[in-house]
């Protein structure tokens, strides 16, 4: 299963988007990513929560297809993604817009769709 490759080192994953958010930029909550996908000003990555609903799944998905922009599905739930960003509080999906120090994208490589 292809997507199963990229999280045999899920934990490698949630080190380098808590690295994002620490020493780059990044979007938390799916409203503000919709409005960014929608503004044109494309992230460089957008994650998605297993458990977010399907009417925001789809959106997100279309908006990022639409705009080039690479798409994770993250396994675990929003609270887990939350906890990736170290942040008390469900998080449906992000947008990474500087990766910082972070090698996530590298990571990920071409996985991500």
């Amino acid at each position: 299963m292809e997507g199963r490759r990229c999280w045999e080192m899920s934990s490698n994953i949630e080190t380098e988007l808590y690295l994002a958010f620490k020493s780059g930029k990044v979007l938390l909550g799916a409203k503000k990513v919709i409005k960014r996908l929608k503004s044109g000003e494309s992230p460089k990555l957008v994650v998605i929560a297993s458990n977010a609903p399907e009417s925001l799944r789809r959106e997100i998905e279309y908006l990022s297809k639409l705009s080039g922009v690479p798409l994770l599905r993250y396994q675990g739930r929003s609270l887990e993604l939350g906890r990736a960003f170290k942040r008390p509080f469900f998080v449906s999906a992000a947008a990474i817009l500087e990766e910082g120090e972070s090698r996530i994208l590298e990571l990920l490589g071409k996985e991500v769709r």
